[in-house]
């Protein structure tokens, strides 16, 4: 299970960084792009690891599930308002966030 070498290039760290709103001096994106580096290093040698008839679990201590209903209720106005006032940017009483999906390439 060979793989190839994983390597970010400078482009991919500015898109990273644009993307998650960072700004990065020219040092800090070479300390970031090693260091991205050896974690997606590592993820490979993890995803080359012999799983066969390994069962997935989600904790170490088998545990029941505990599922509730899943009932949507509004919460009353005085409520709503109460937690959007909390926001610095809201509009019709919804929180105003910035565009995440489209727009990028």
């Amino acid at each position: 299970m060979a793989s190839e070498k994983l390597f970010i290039d400078r482009a991919l760290m500015d898109k990273t960084a644009r993307l998650a709103r960072l700004q990065l001096s020219d040092d800090e994106k070479n300390m970031y792009m090693r260091d991205l580096e050896k974690i997606l290093s590592y993820v490979d040698l993890l995803n080359q690891v012999n799983t066969d008839g390994v069962e997935p679990i989600v904790h170490g201590i088998p545990q029941e599930t505990r599922m509730r209903e899943d009932e949507p209720r509004a919460l009353e106005d005085k409520h709503t308002k109460e937690i959007v006032s909390c926001s610095s940017d809201a509009i019709y009483e919804q929180y105003r966030v910035p565009q995440v999906i489209g727009g990028e390439t």
